[in-house]
């Protein structure tokens, strides 16, 4: 049996969520509906794009993406940040402690004049509930997140000792962050989860409607995400030594800029990509050291835009390696 990535206990927990329900229902349950097992979302990838969906997703949405859908797919859907197996069920209780206790903040602002307001929330519970949230992500496959080694080891020793005893050491203080929030963004936009691999101490990660800037042994001061500048000289730094948790009331335009910024970057990354594996199928059928770029530009464009496919399917690799063998076979005598 598999270990308990915090305790090293037998890892005998399934459906564990890397990011909790309270946050990720925000950003990838299907429009208008509630609960659990509502998913419908997307996975953005510089190789293959792919989607997922709950088990309690409409059929009718299912199909409007994915086209007439089989049990074949049903069975083989798979949702990249609920994992088994990498929790025992005494830390996957104090996680979900953590989180009950942090989701009472979700629909319980207090502004102030200054754009700093306390989430409610004690400074501890906070900073021990964001330590789990960078935890999970860093430790999961599919996060796209990725902490220094020394970085993720010290967050899982926080951890083990606080869920084993209830107790901090002094480990904890080498730990600050600052918090951004547009809020109610979500009710009327789409919002993202996304790590900038650039950003490492400060990590800076968007969870739905918050930006997180995470540091360790240094202060949370990276200006830009992406080419957006963030206010952070005007955010109030949180660590242990605090009463409560303070947040920024960031503009929605701002955040509005930020994911805009990281759809164009993964969509860049995307071609870029897309170039590469042009290029090494030309080469390898013999046809020429590279591409001519007007093709590819062309098989860029089929792929974004064949109606004779579904949404959800457009970007797998099946249908990327058709459109590459049309339009090869179309502009040459291969």
């Amino acid at each position: 049996m598999k270990t308990c990535k915090i305790c090293s206990s037998a890892a005998d927990k399934t459906g564990s969520h890397i990011v909790p329900h309270f946050l990720m229902k925000r950003i990838d349950t299907e429009e208008g509906k509630k609960g659990r097992d509502k998913e419908l979302g997307f996975v953005i990838s510089e190789k293959n794009p792919s989607s997922y969906f709950g088990r309690g997703a409409s059929l009718e949405k299912l199909n409007e993406i994915f086209g007439e859908i089989d049990e074949t797919r049903i069975n083989n859907n798979q949702i990249p940040l609920v994992e088994d197996y990498i929790f025992c069920h005494k830390c996957e209780n104090e996680l979900a402690e953590l989180e009950s206790n942090y989701s009472k903040s979700i629909n319980n602002p207090s502004f102030n004049s200054d754009r700093n307001y306390s989430s409610k929330i004690s400074a501890d519970k906070a900073l021990l509930f964001w330590i789990s949230i960078m935890y999970r992500l860093s430790i999961s496959a599919n996060s796209g997140v990725k902490m220094l080694p020394e970085h993720e080891e010290l967050l899982r020793e926080i951890l083990d000792l606080y869920f084993s005893s209830h107790s901090v050491n002094k480990s904890i203080e080498r730990i600050r962050y600052k918090l951004f929030r547009a809020y109610d963004y979500s009710s009327k936009n789409s919002t993202v989860l996304h790590f900038n691999p650039k950003n490492i101490n400060p990590y800076l990660v968007v969870i739905d409607e918050y930006i997180l800037i995470f540091s360790i042994d240094t202060e949370p001061l990276t200006n830009k995400f992406y080419s957006v500048n963030l206010p952070t000289e005007s955010a109030v730094e949180n660590n242990i030594g605090h009463e409560t948790e303070s947040l920024y009331c960031l503009d929605y335009a701002v955040l509005s800029k930020l994911n805009q910024a990281f759809f164009d970057t993964a969509a860049e990354r995307y071609k870029l990509t897309l170039f590469e594996h042009c290029d090494i199928i030309y080469a390898k059928a013999g046809l020429g050291s590279s591409m001519p770029p007007a093709m590819k530009e062309e098989i860029f464009e089929n792929i974004a835009r064949d109606e004779n496919i579904s949404f959800g399917d457009r970007y797998t690799l099946k249908h990327k390696a058709k459109i590459i063998y049309e339009v090869i076979k179309k502009n040459t005598f291969y």
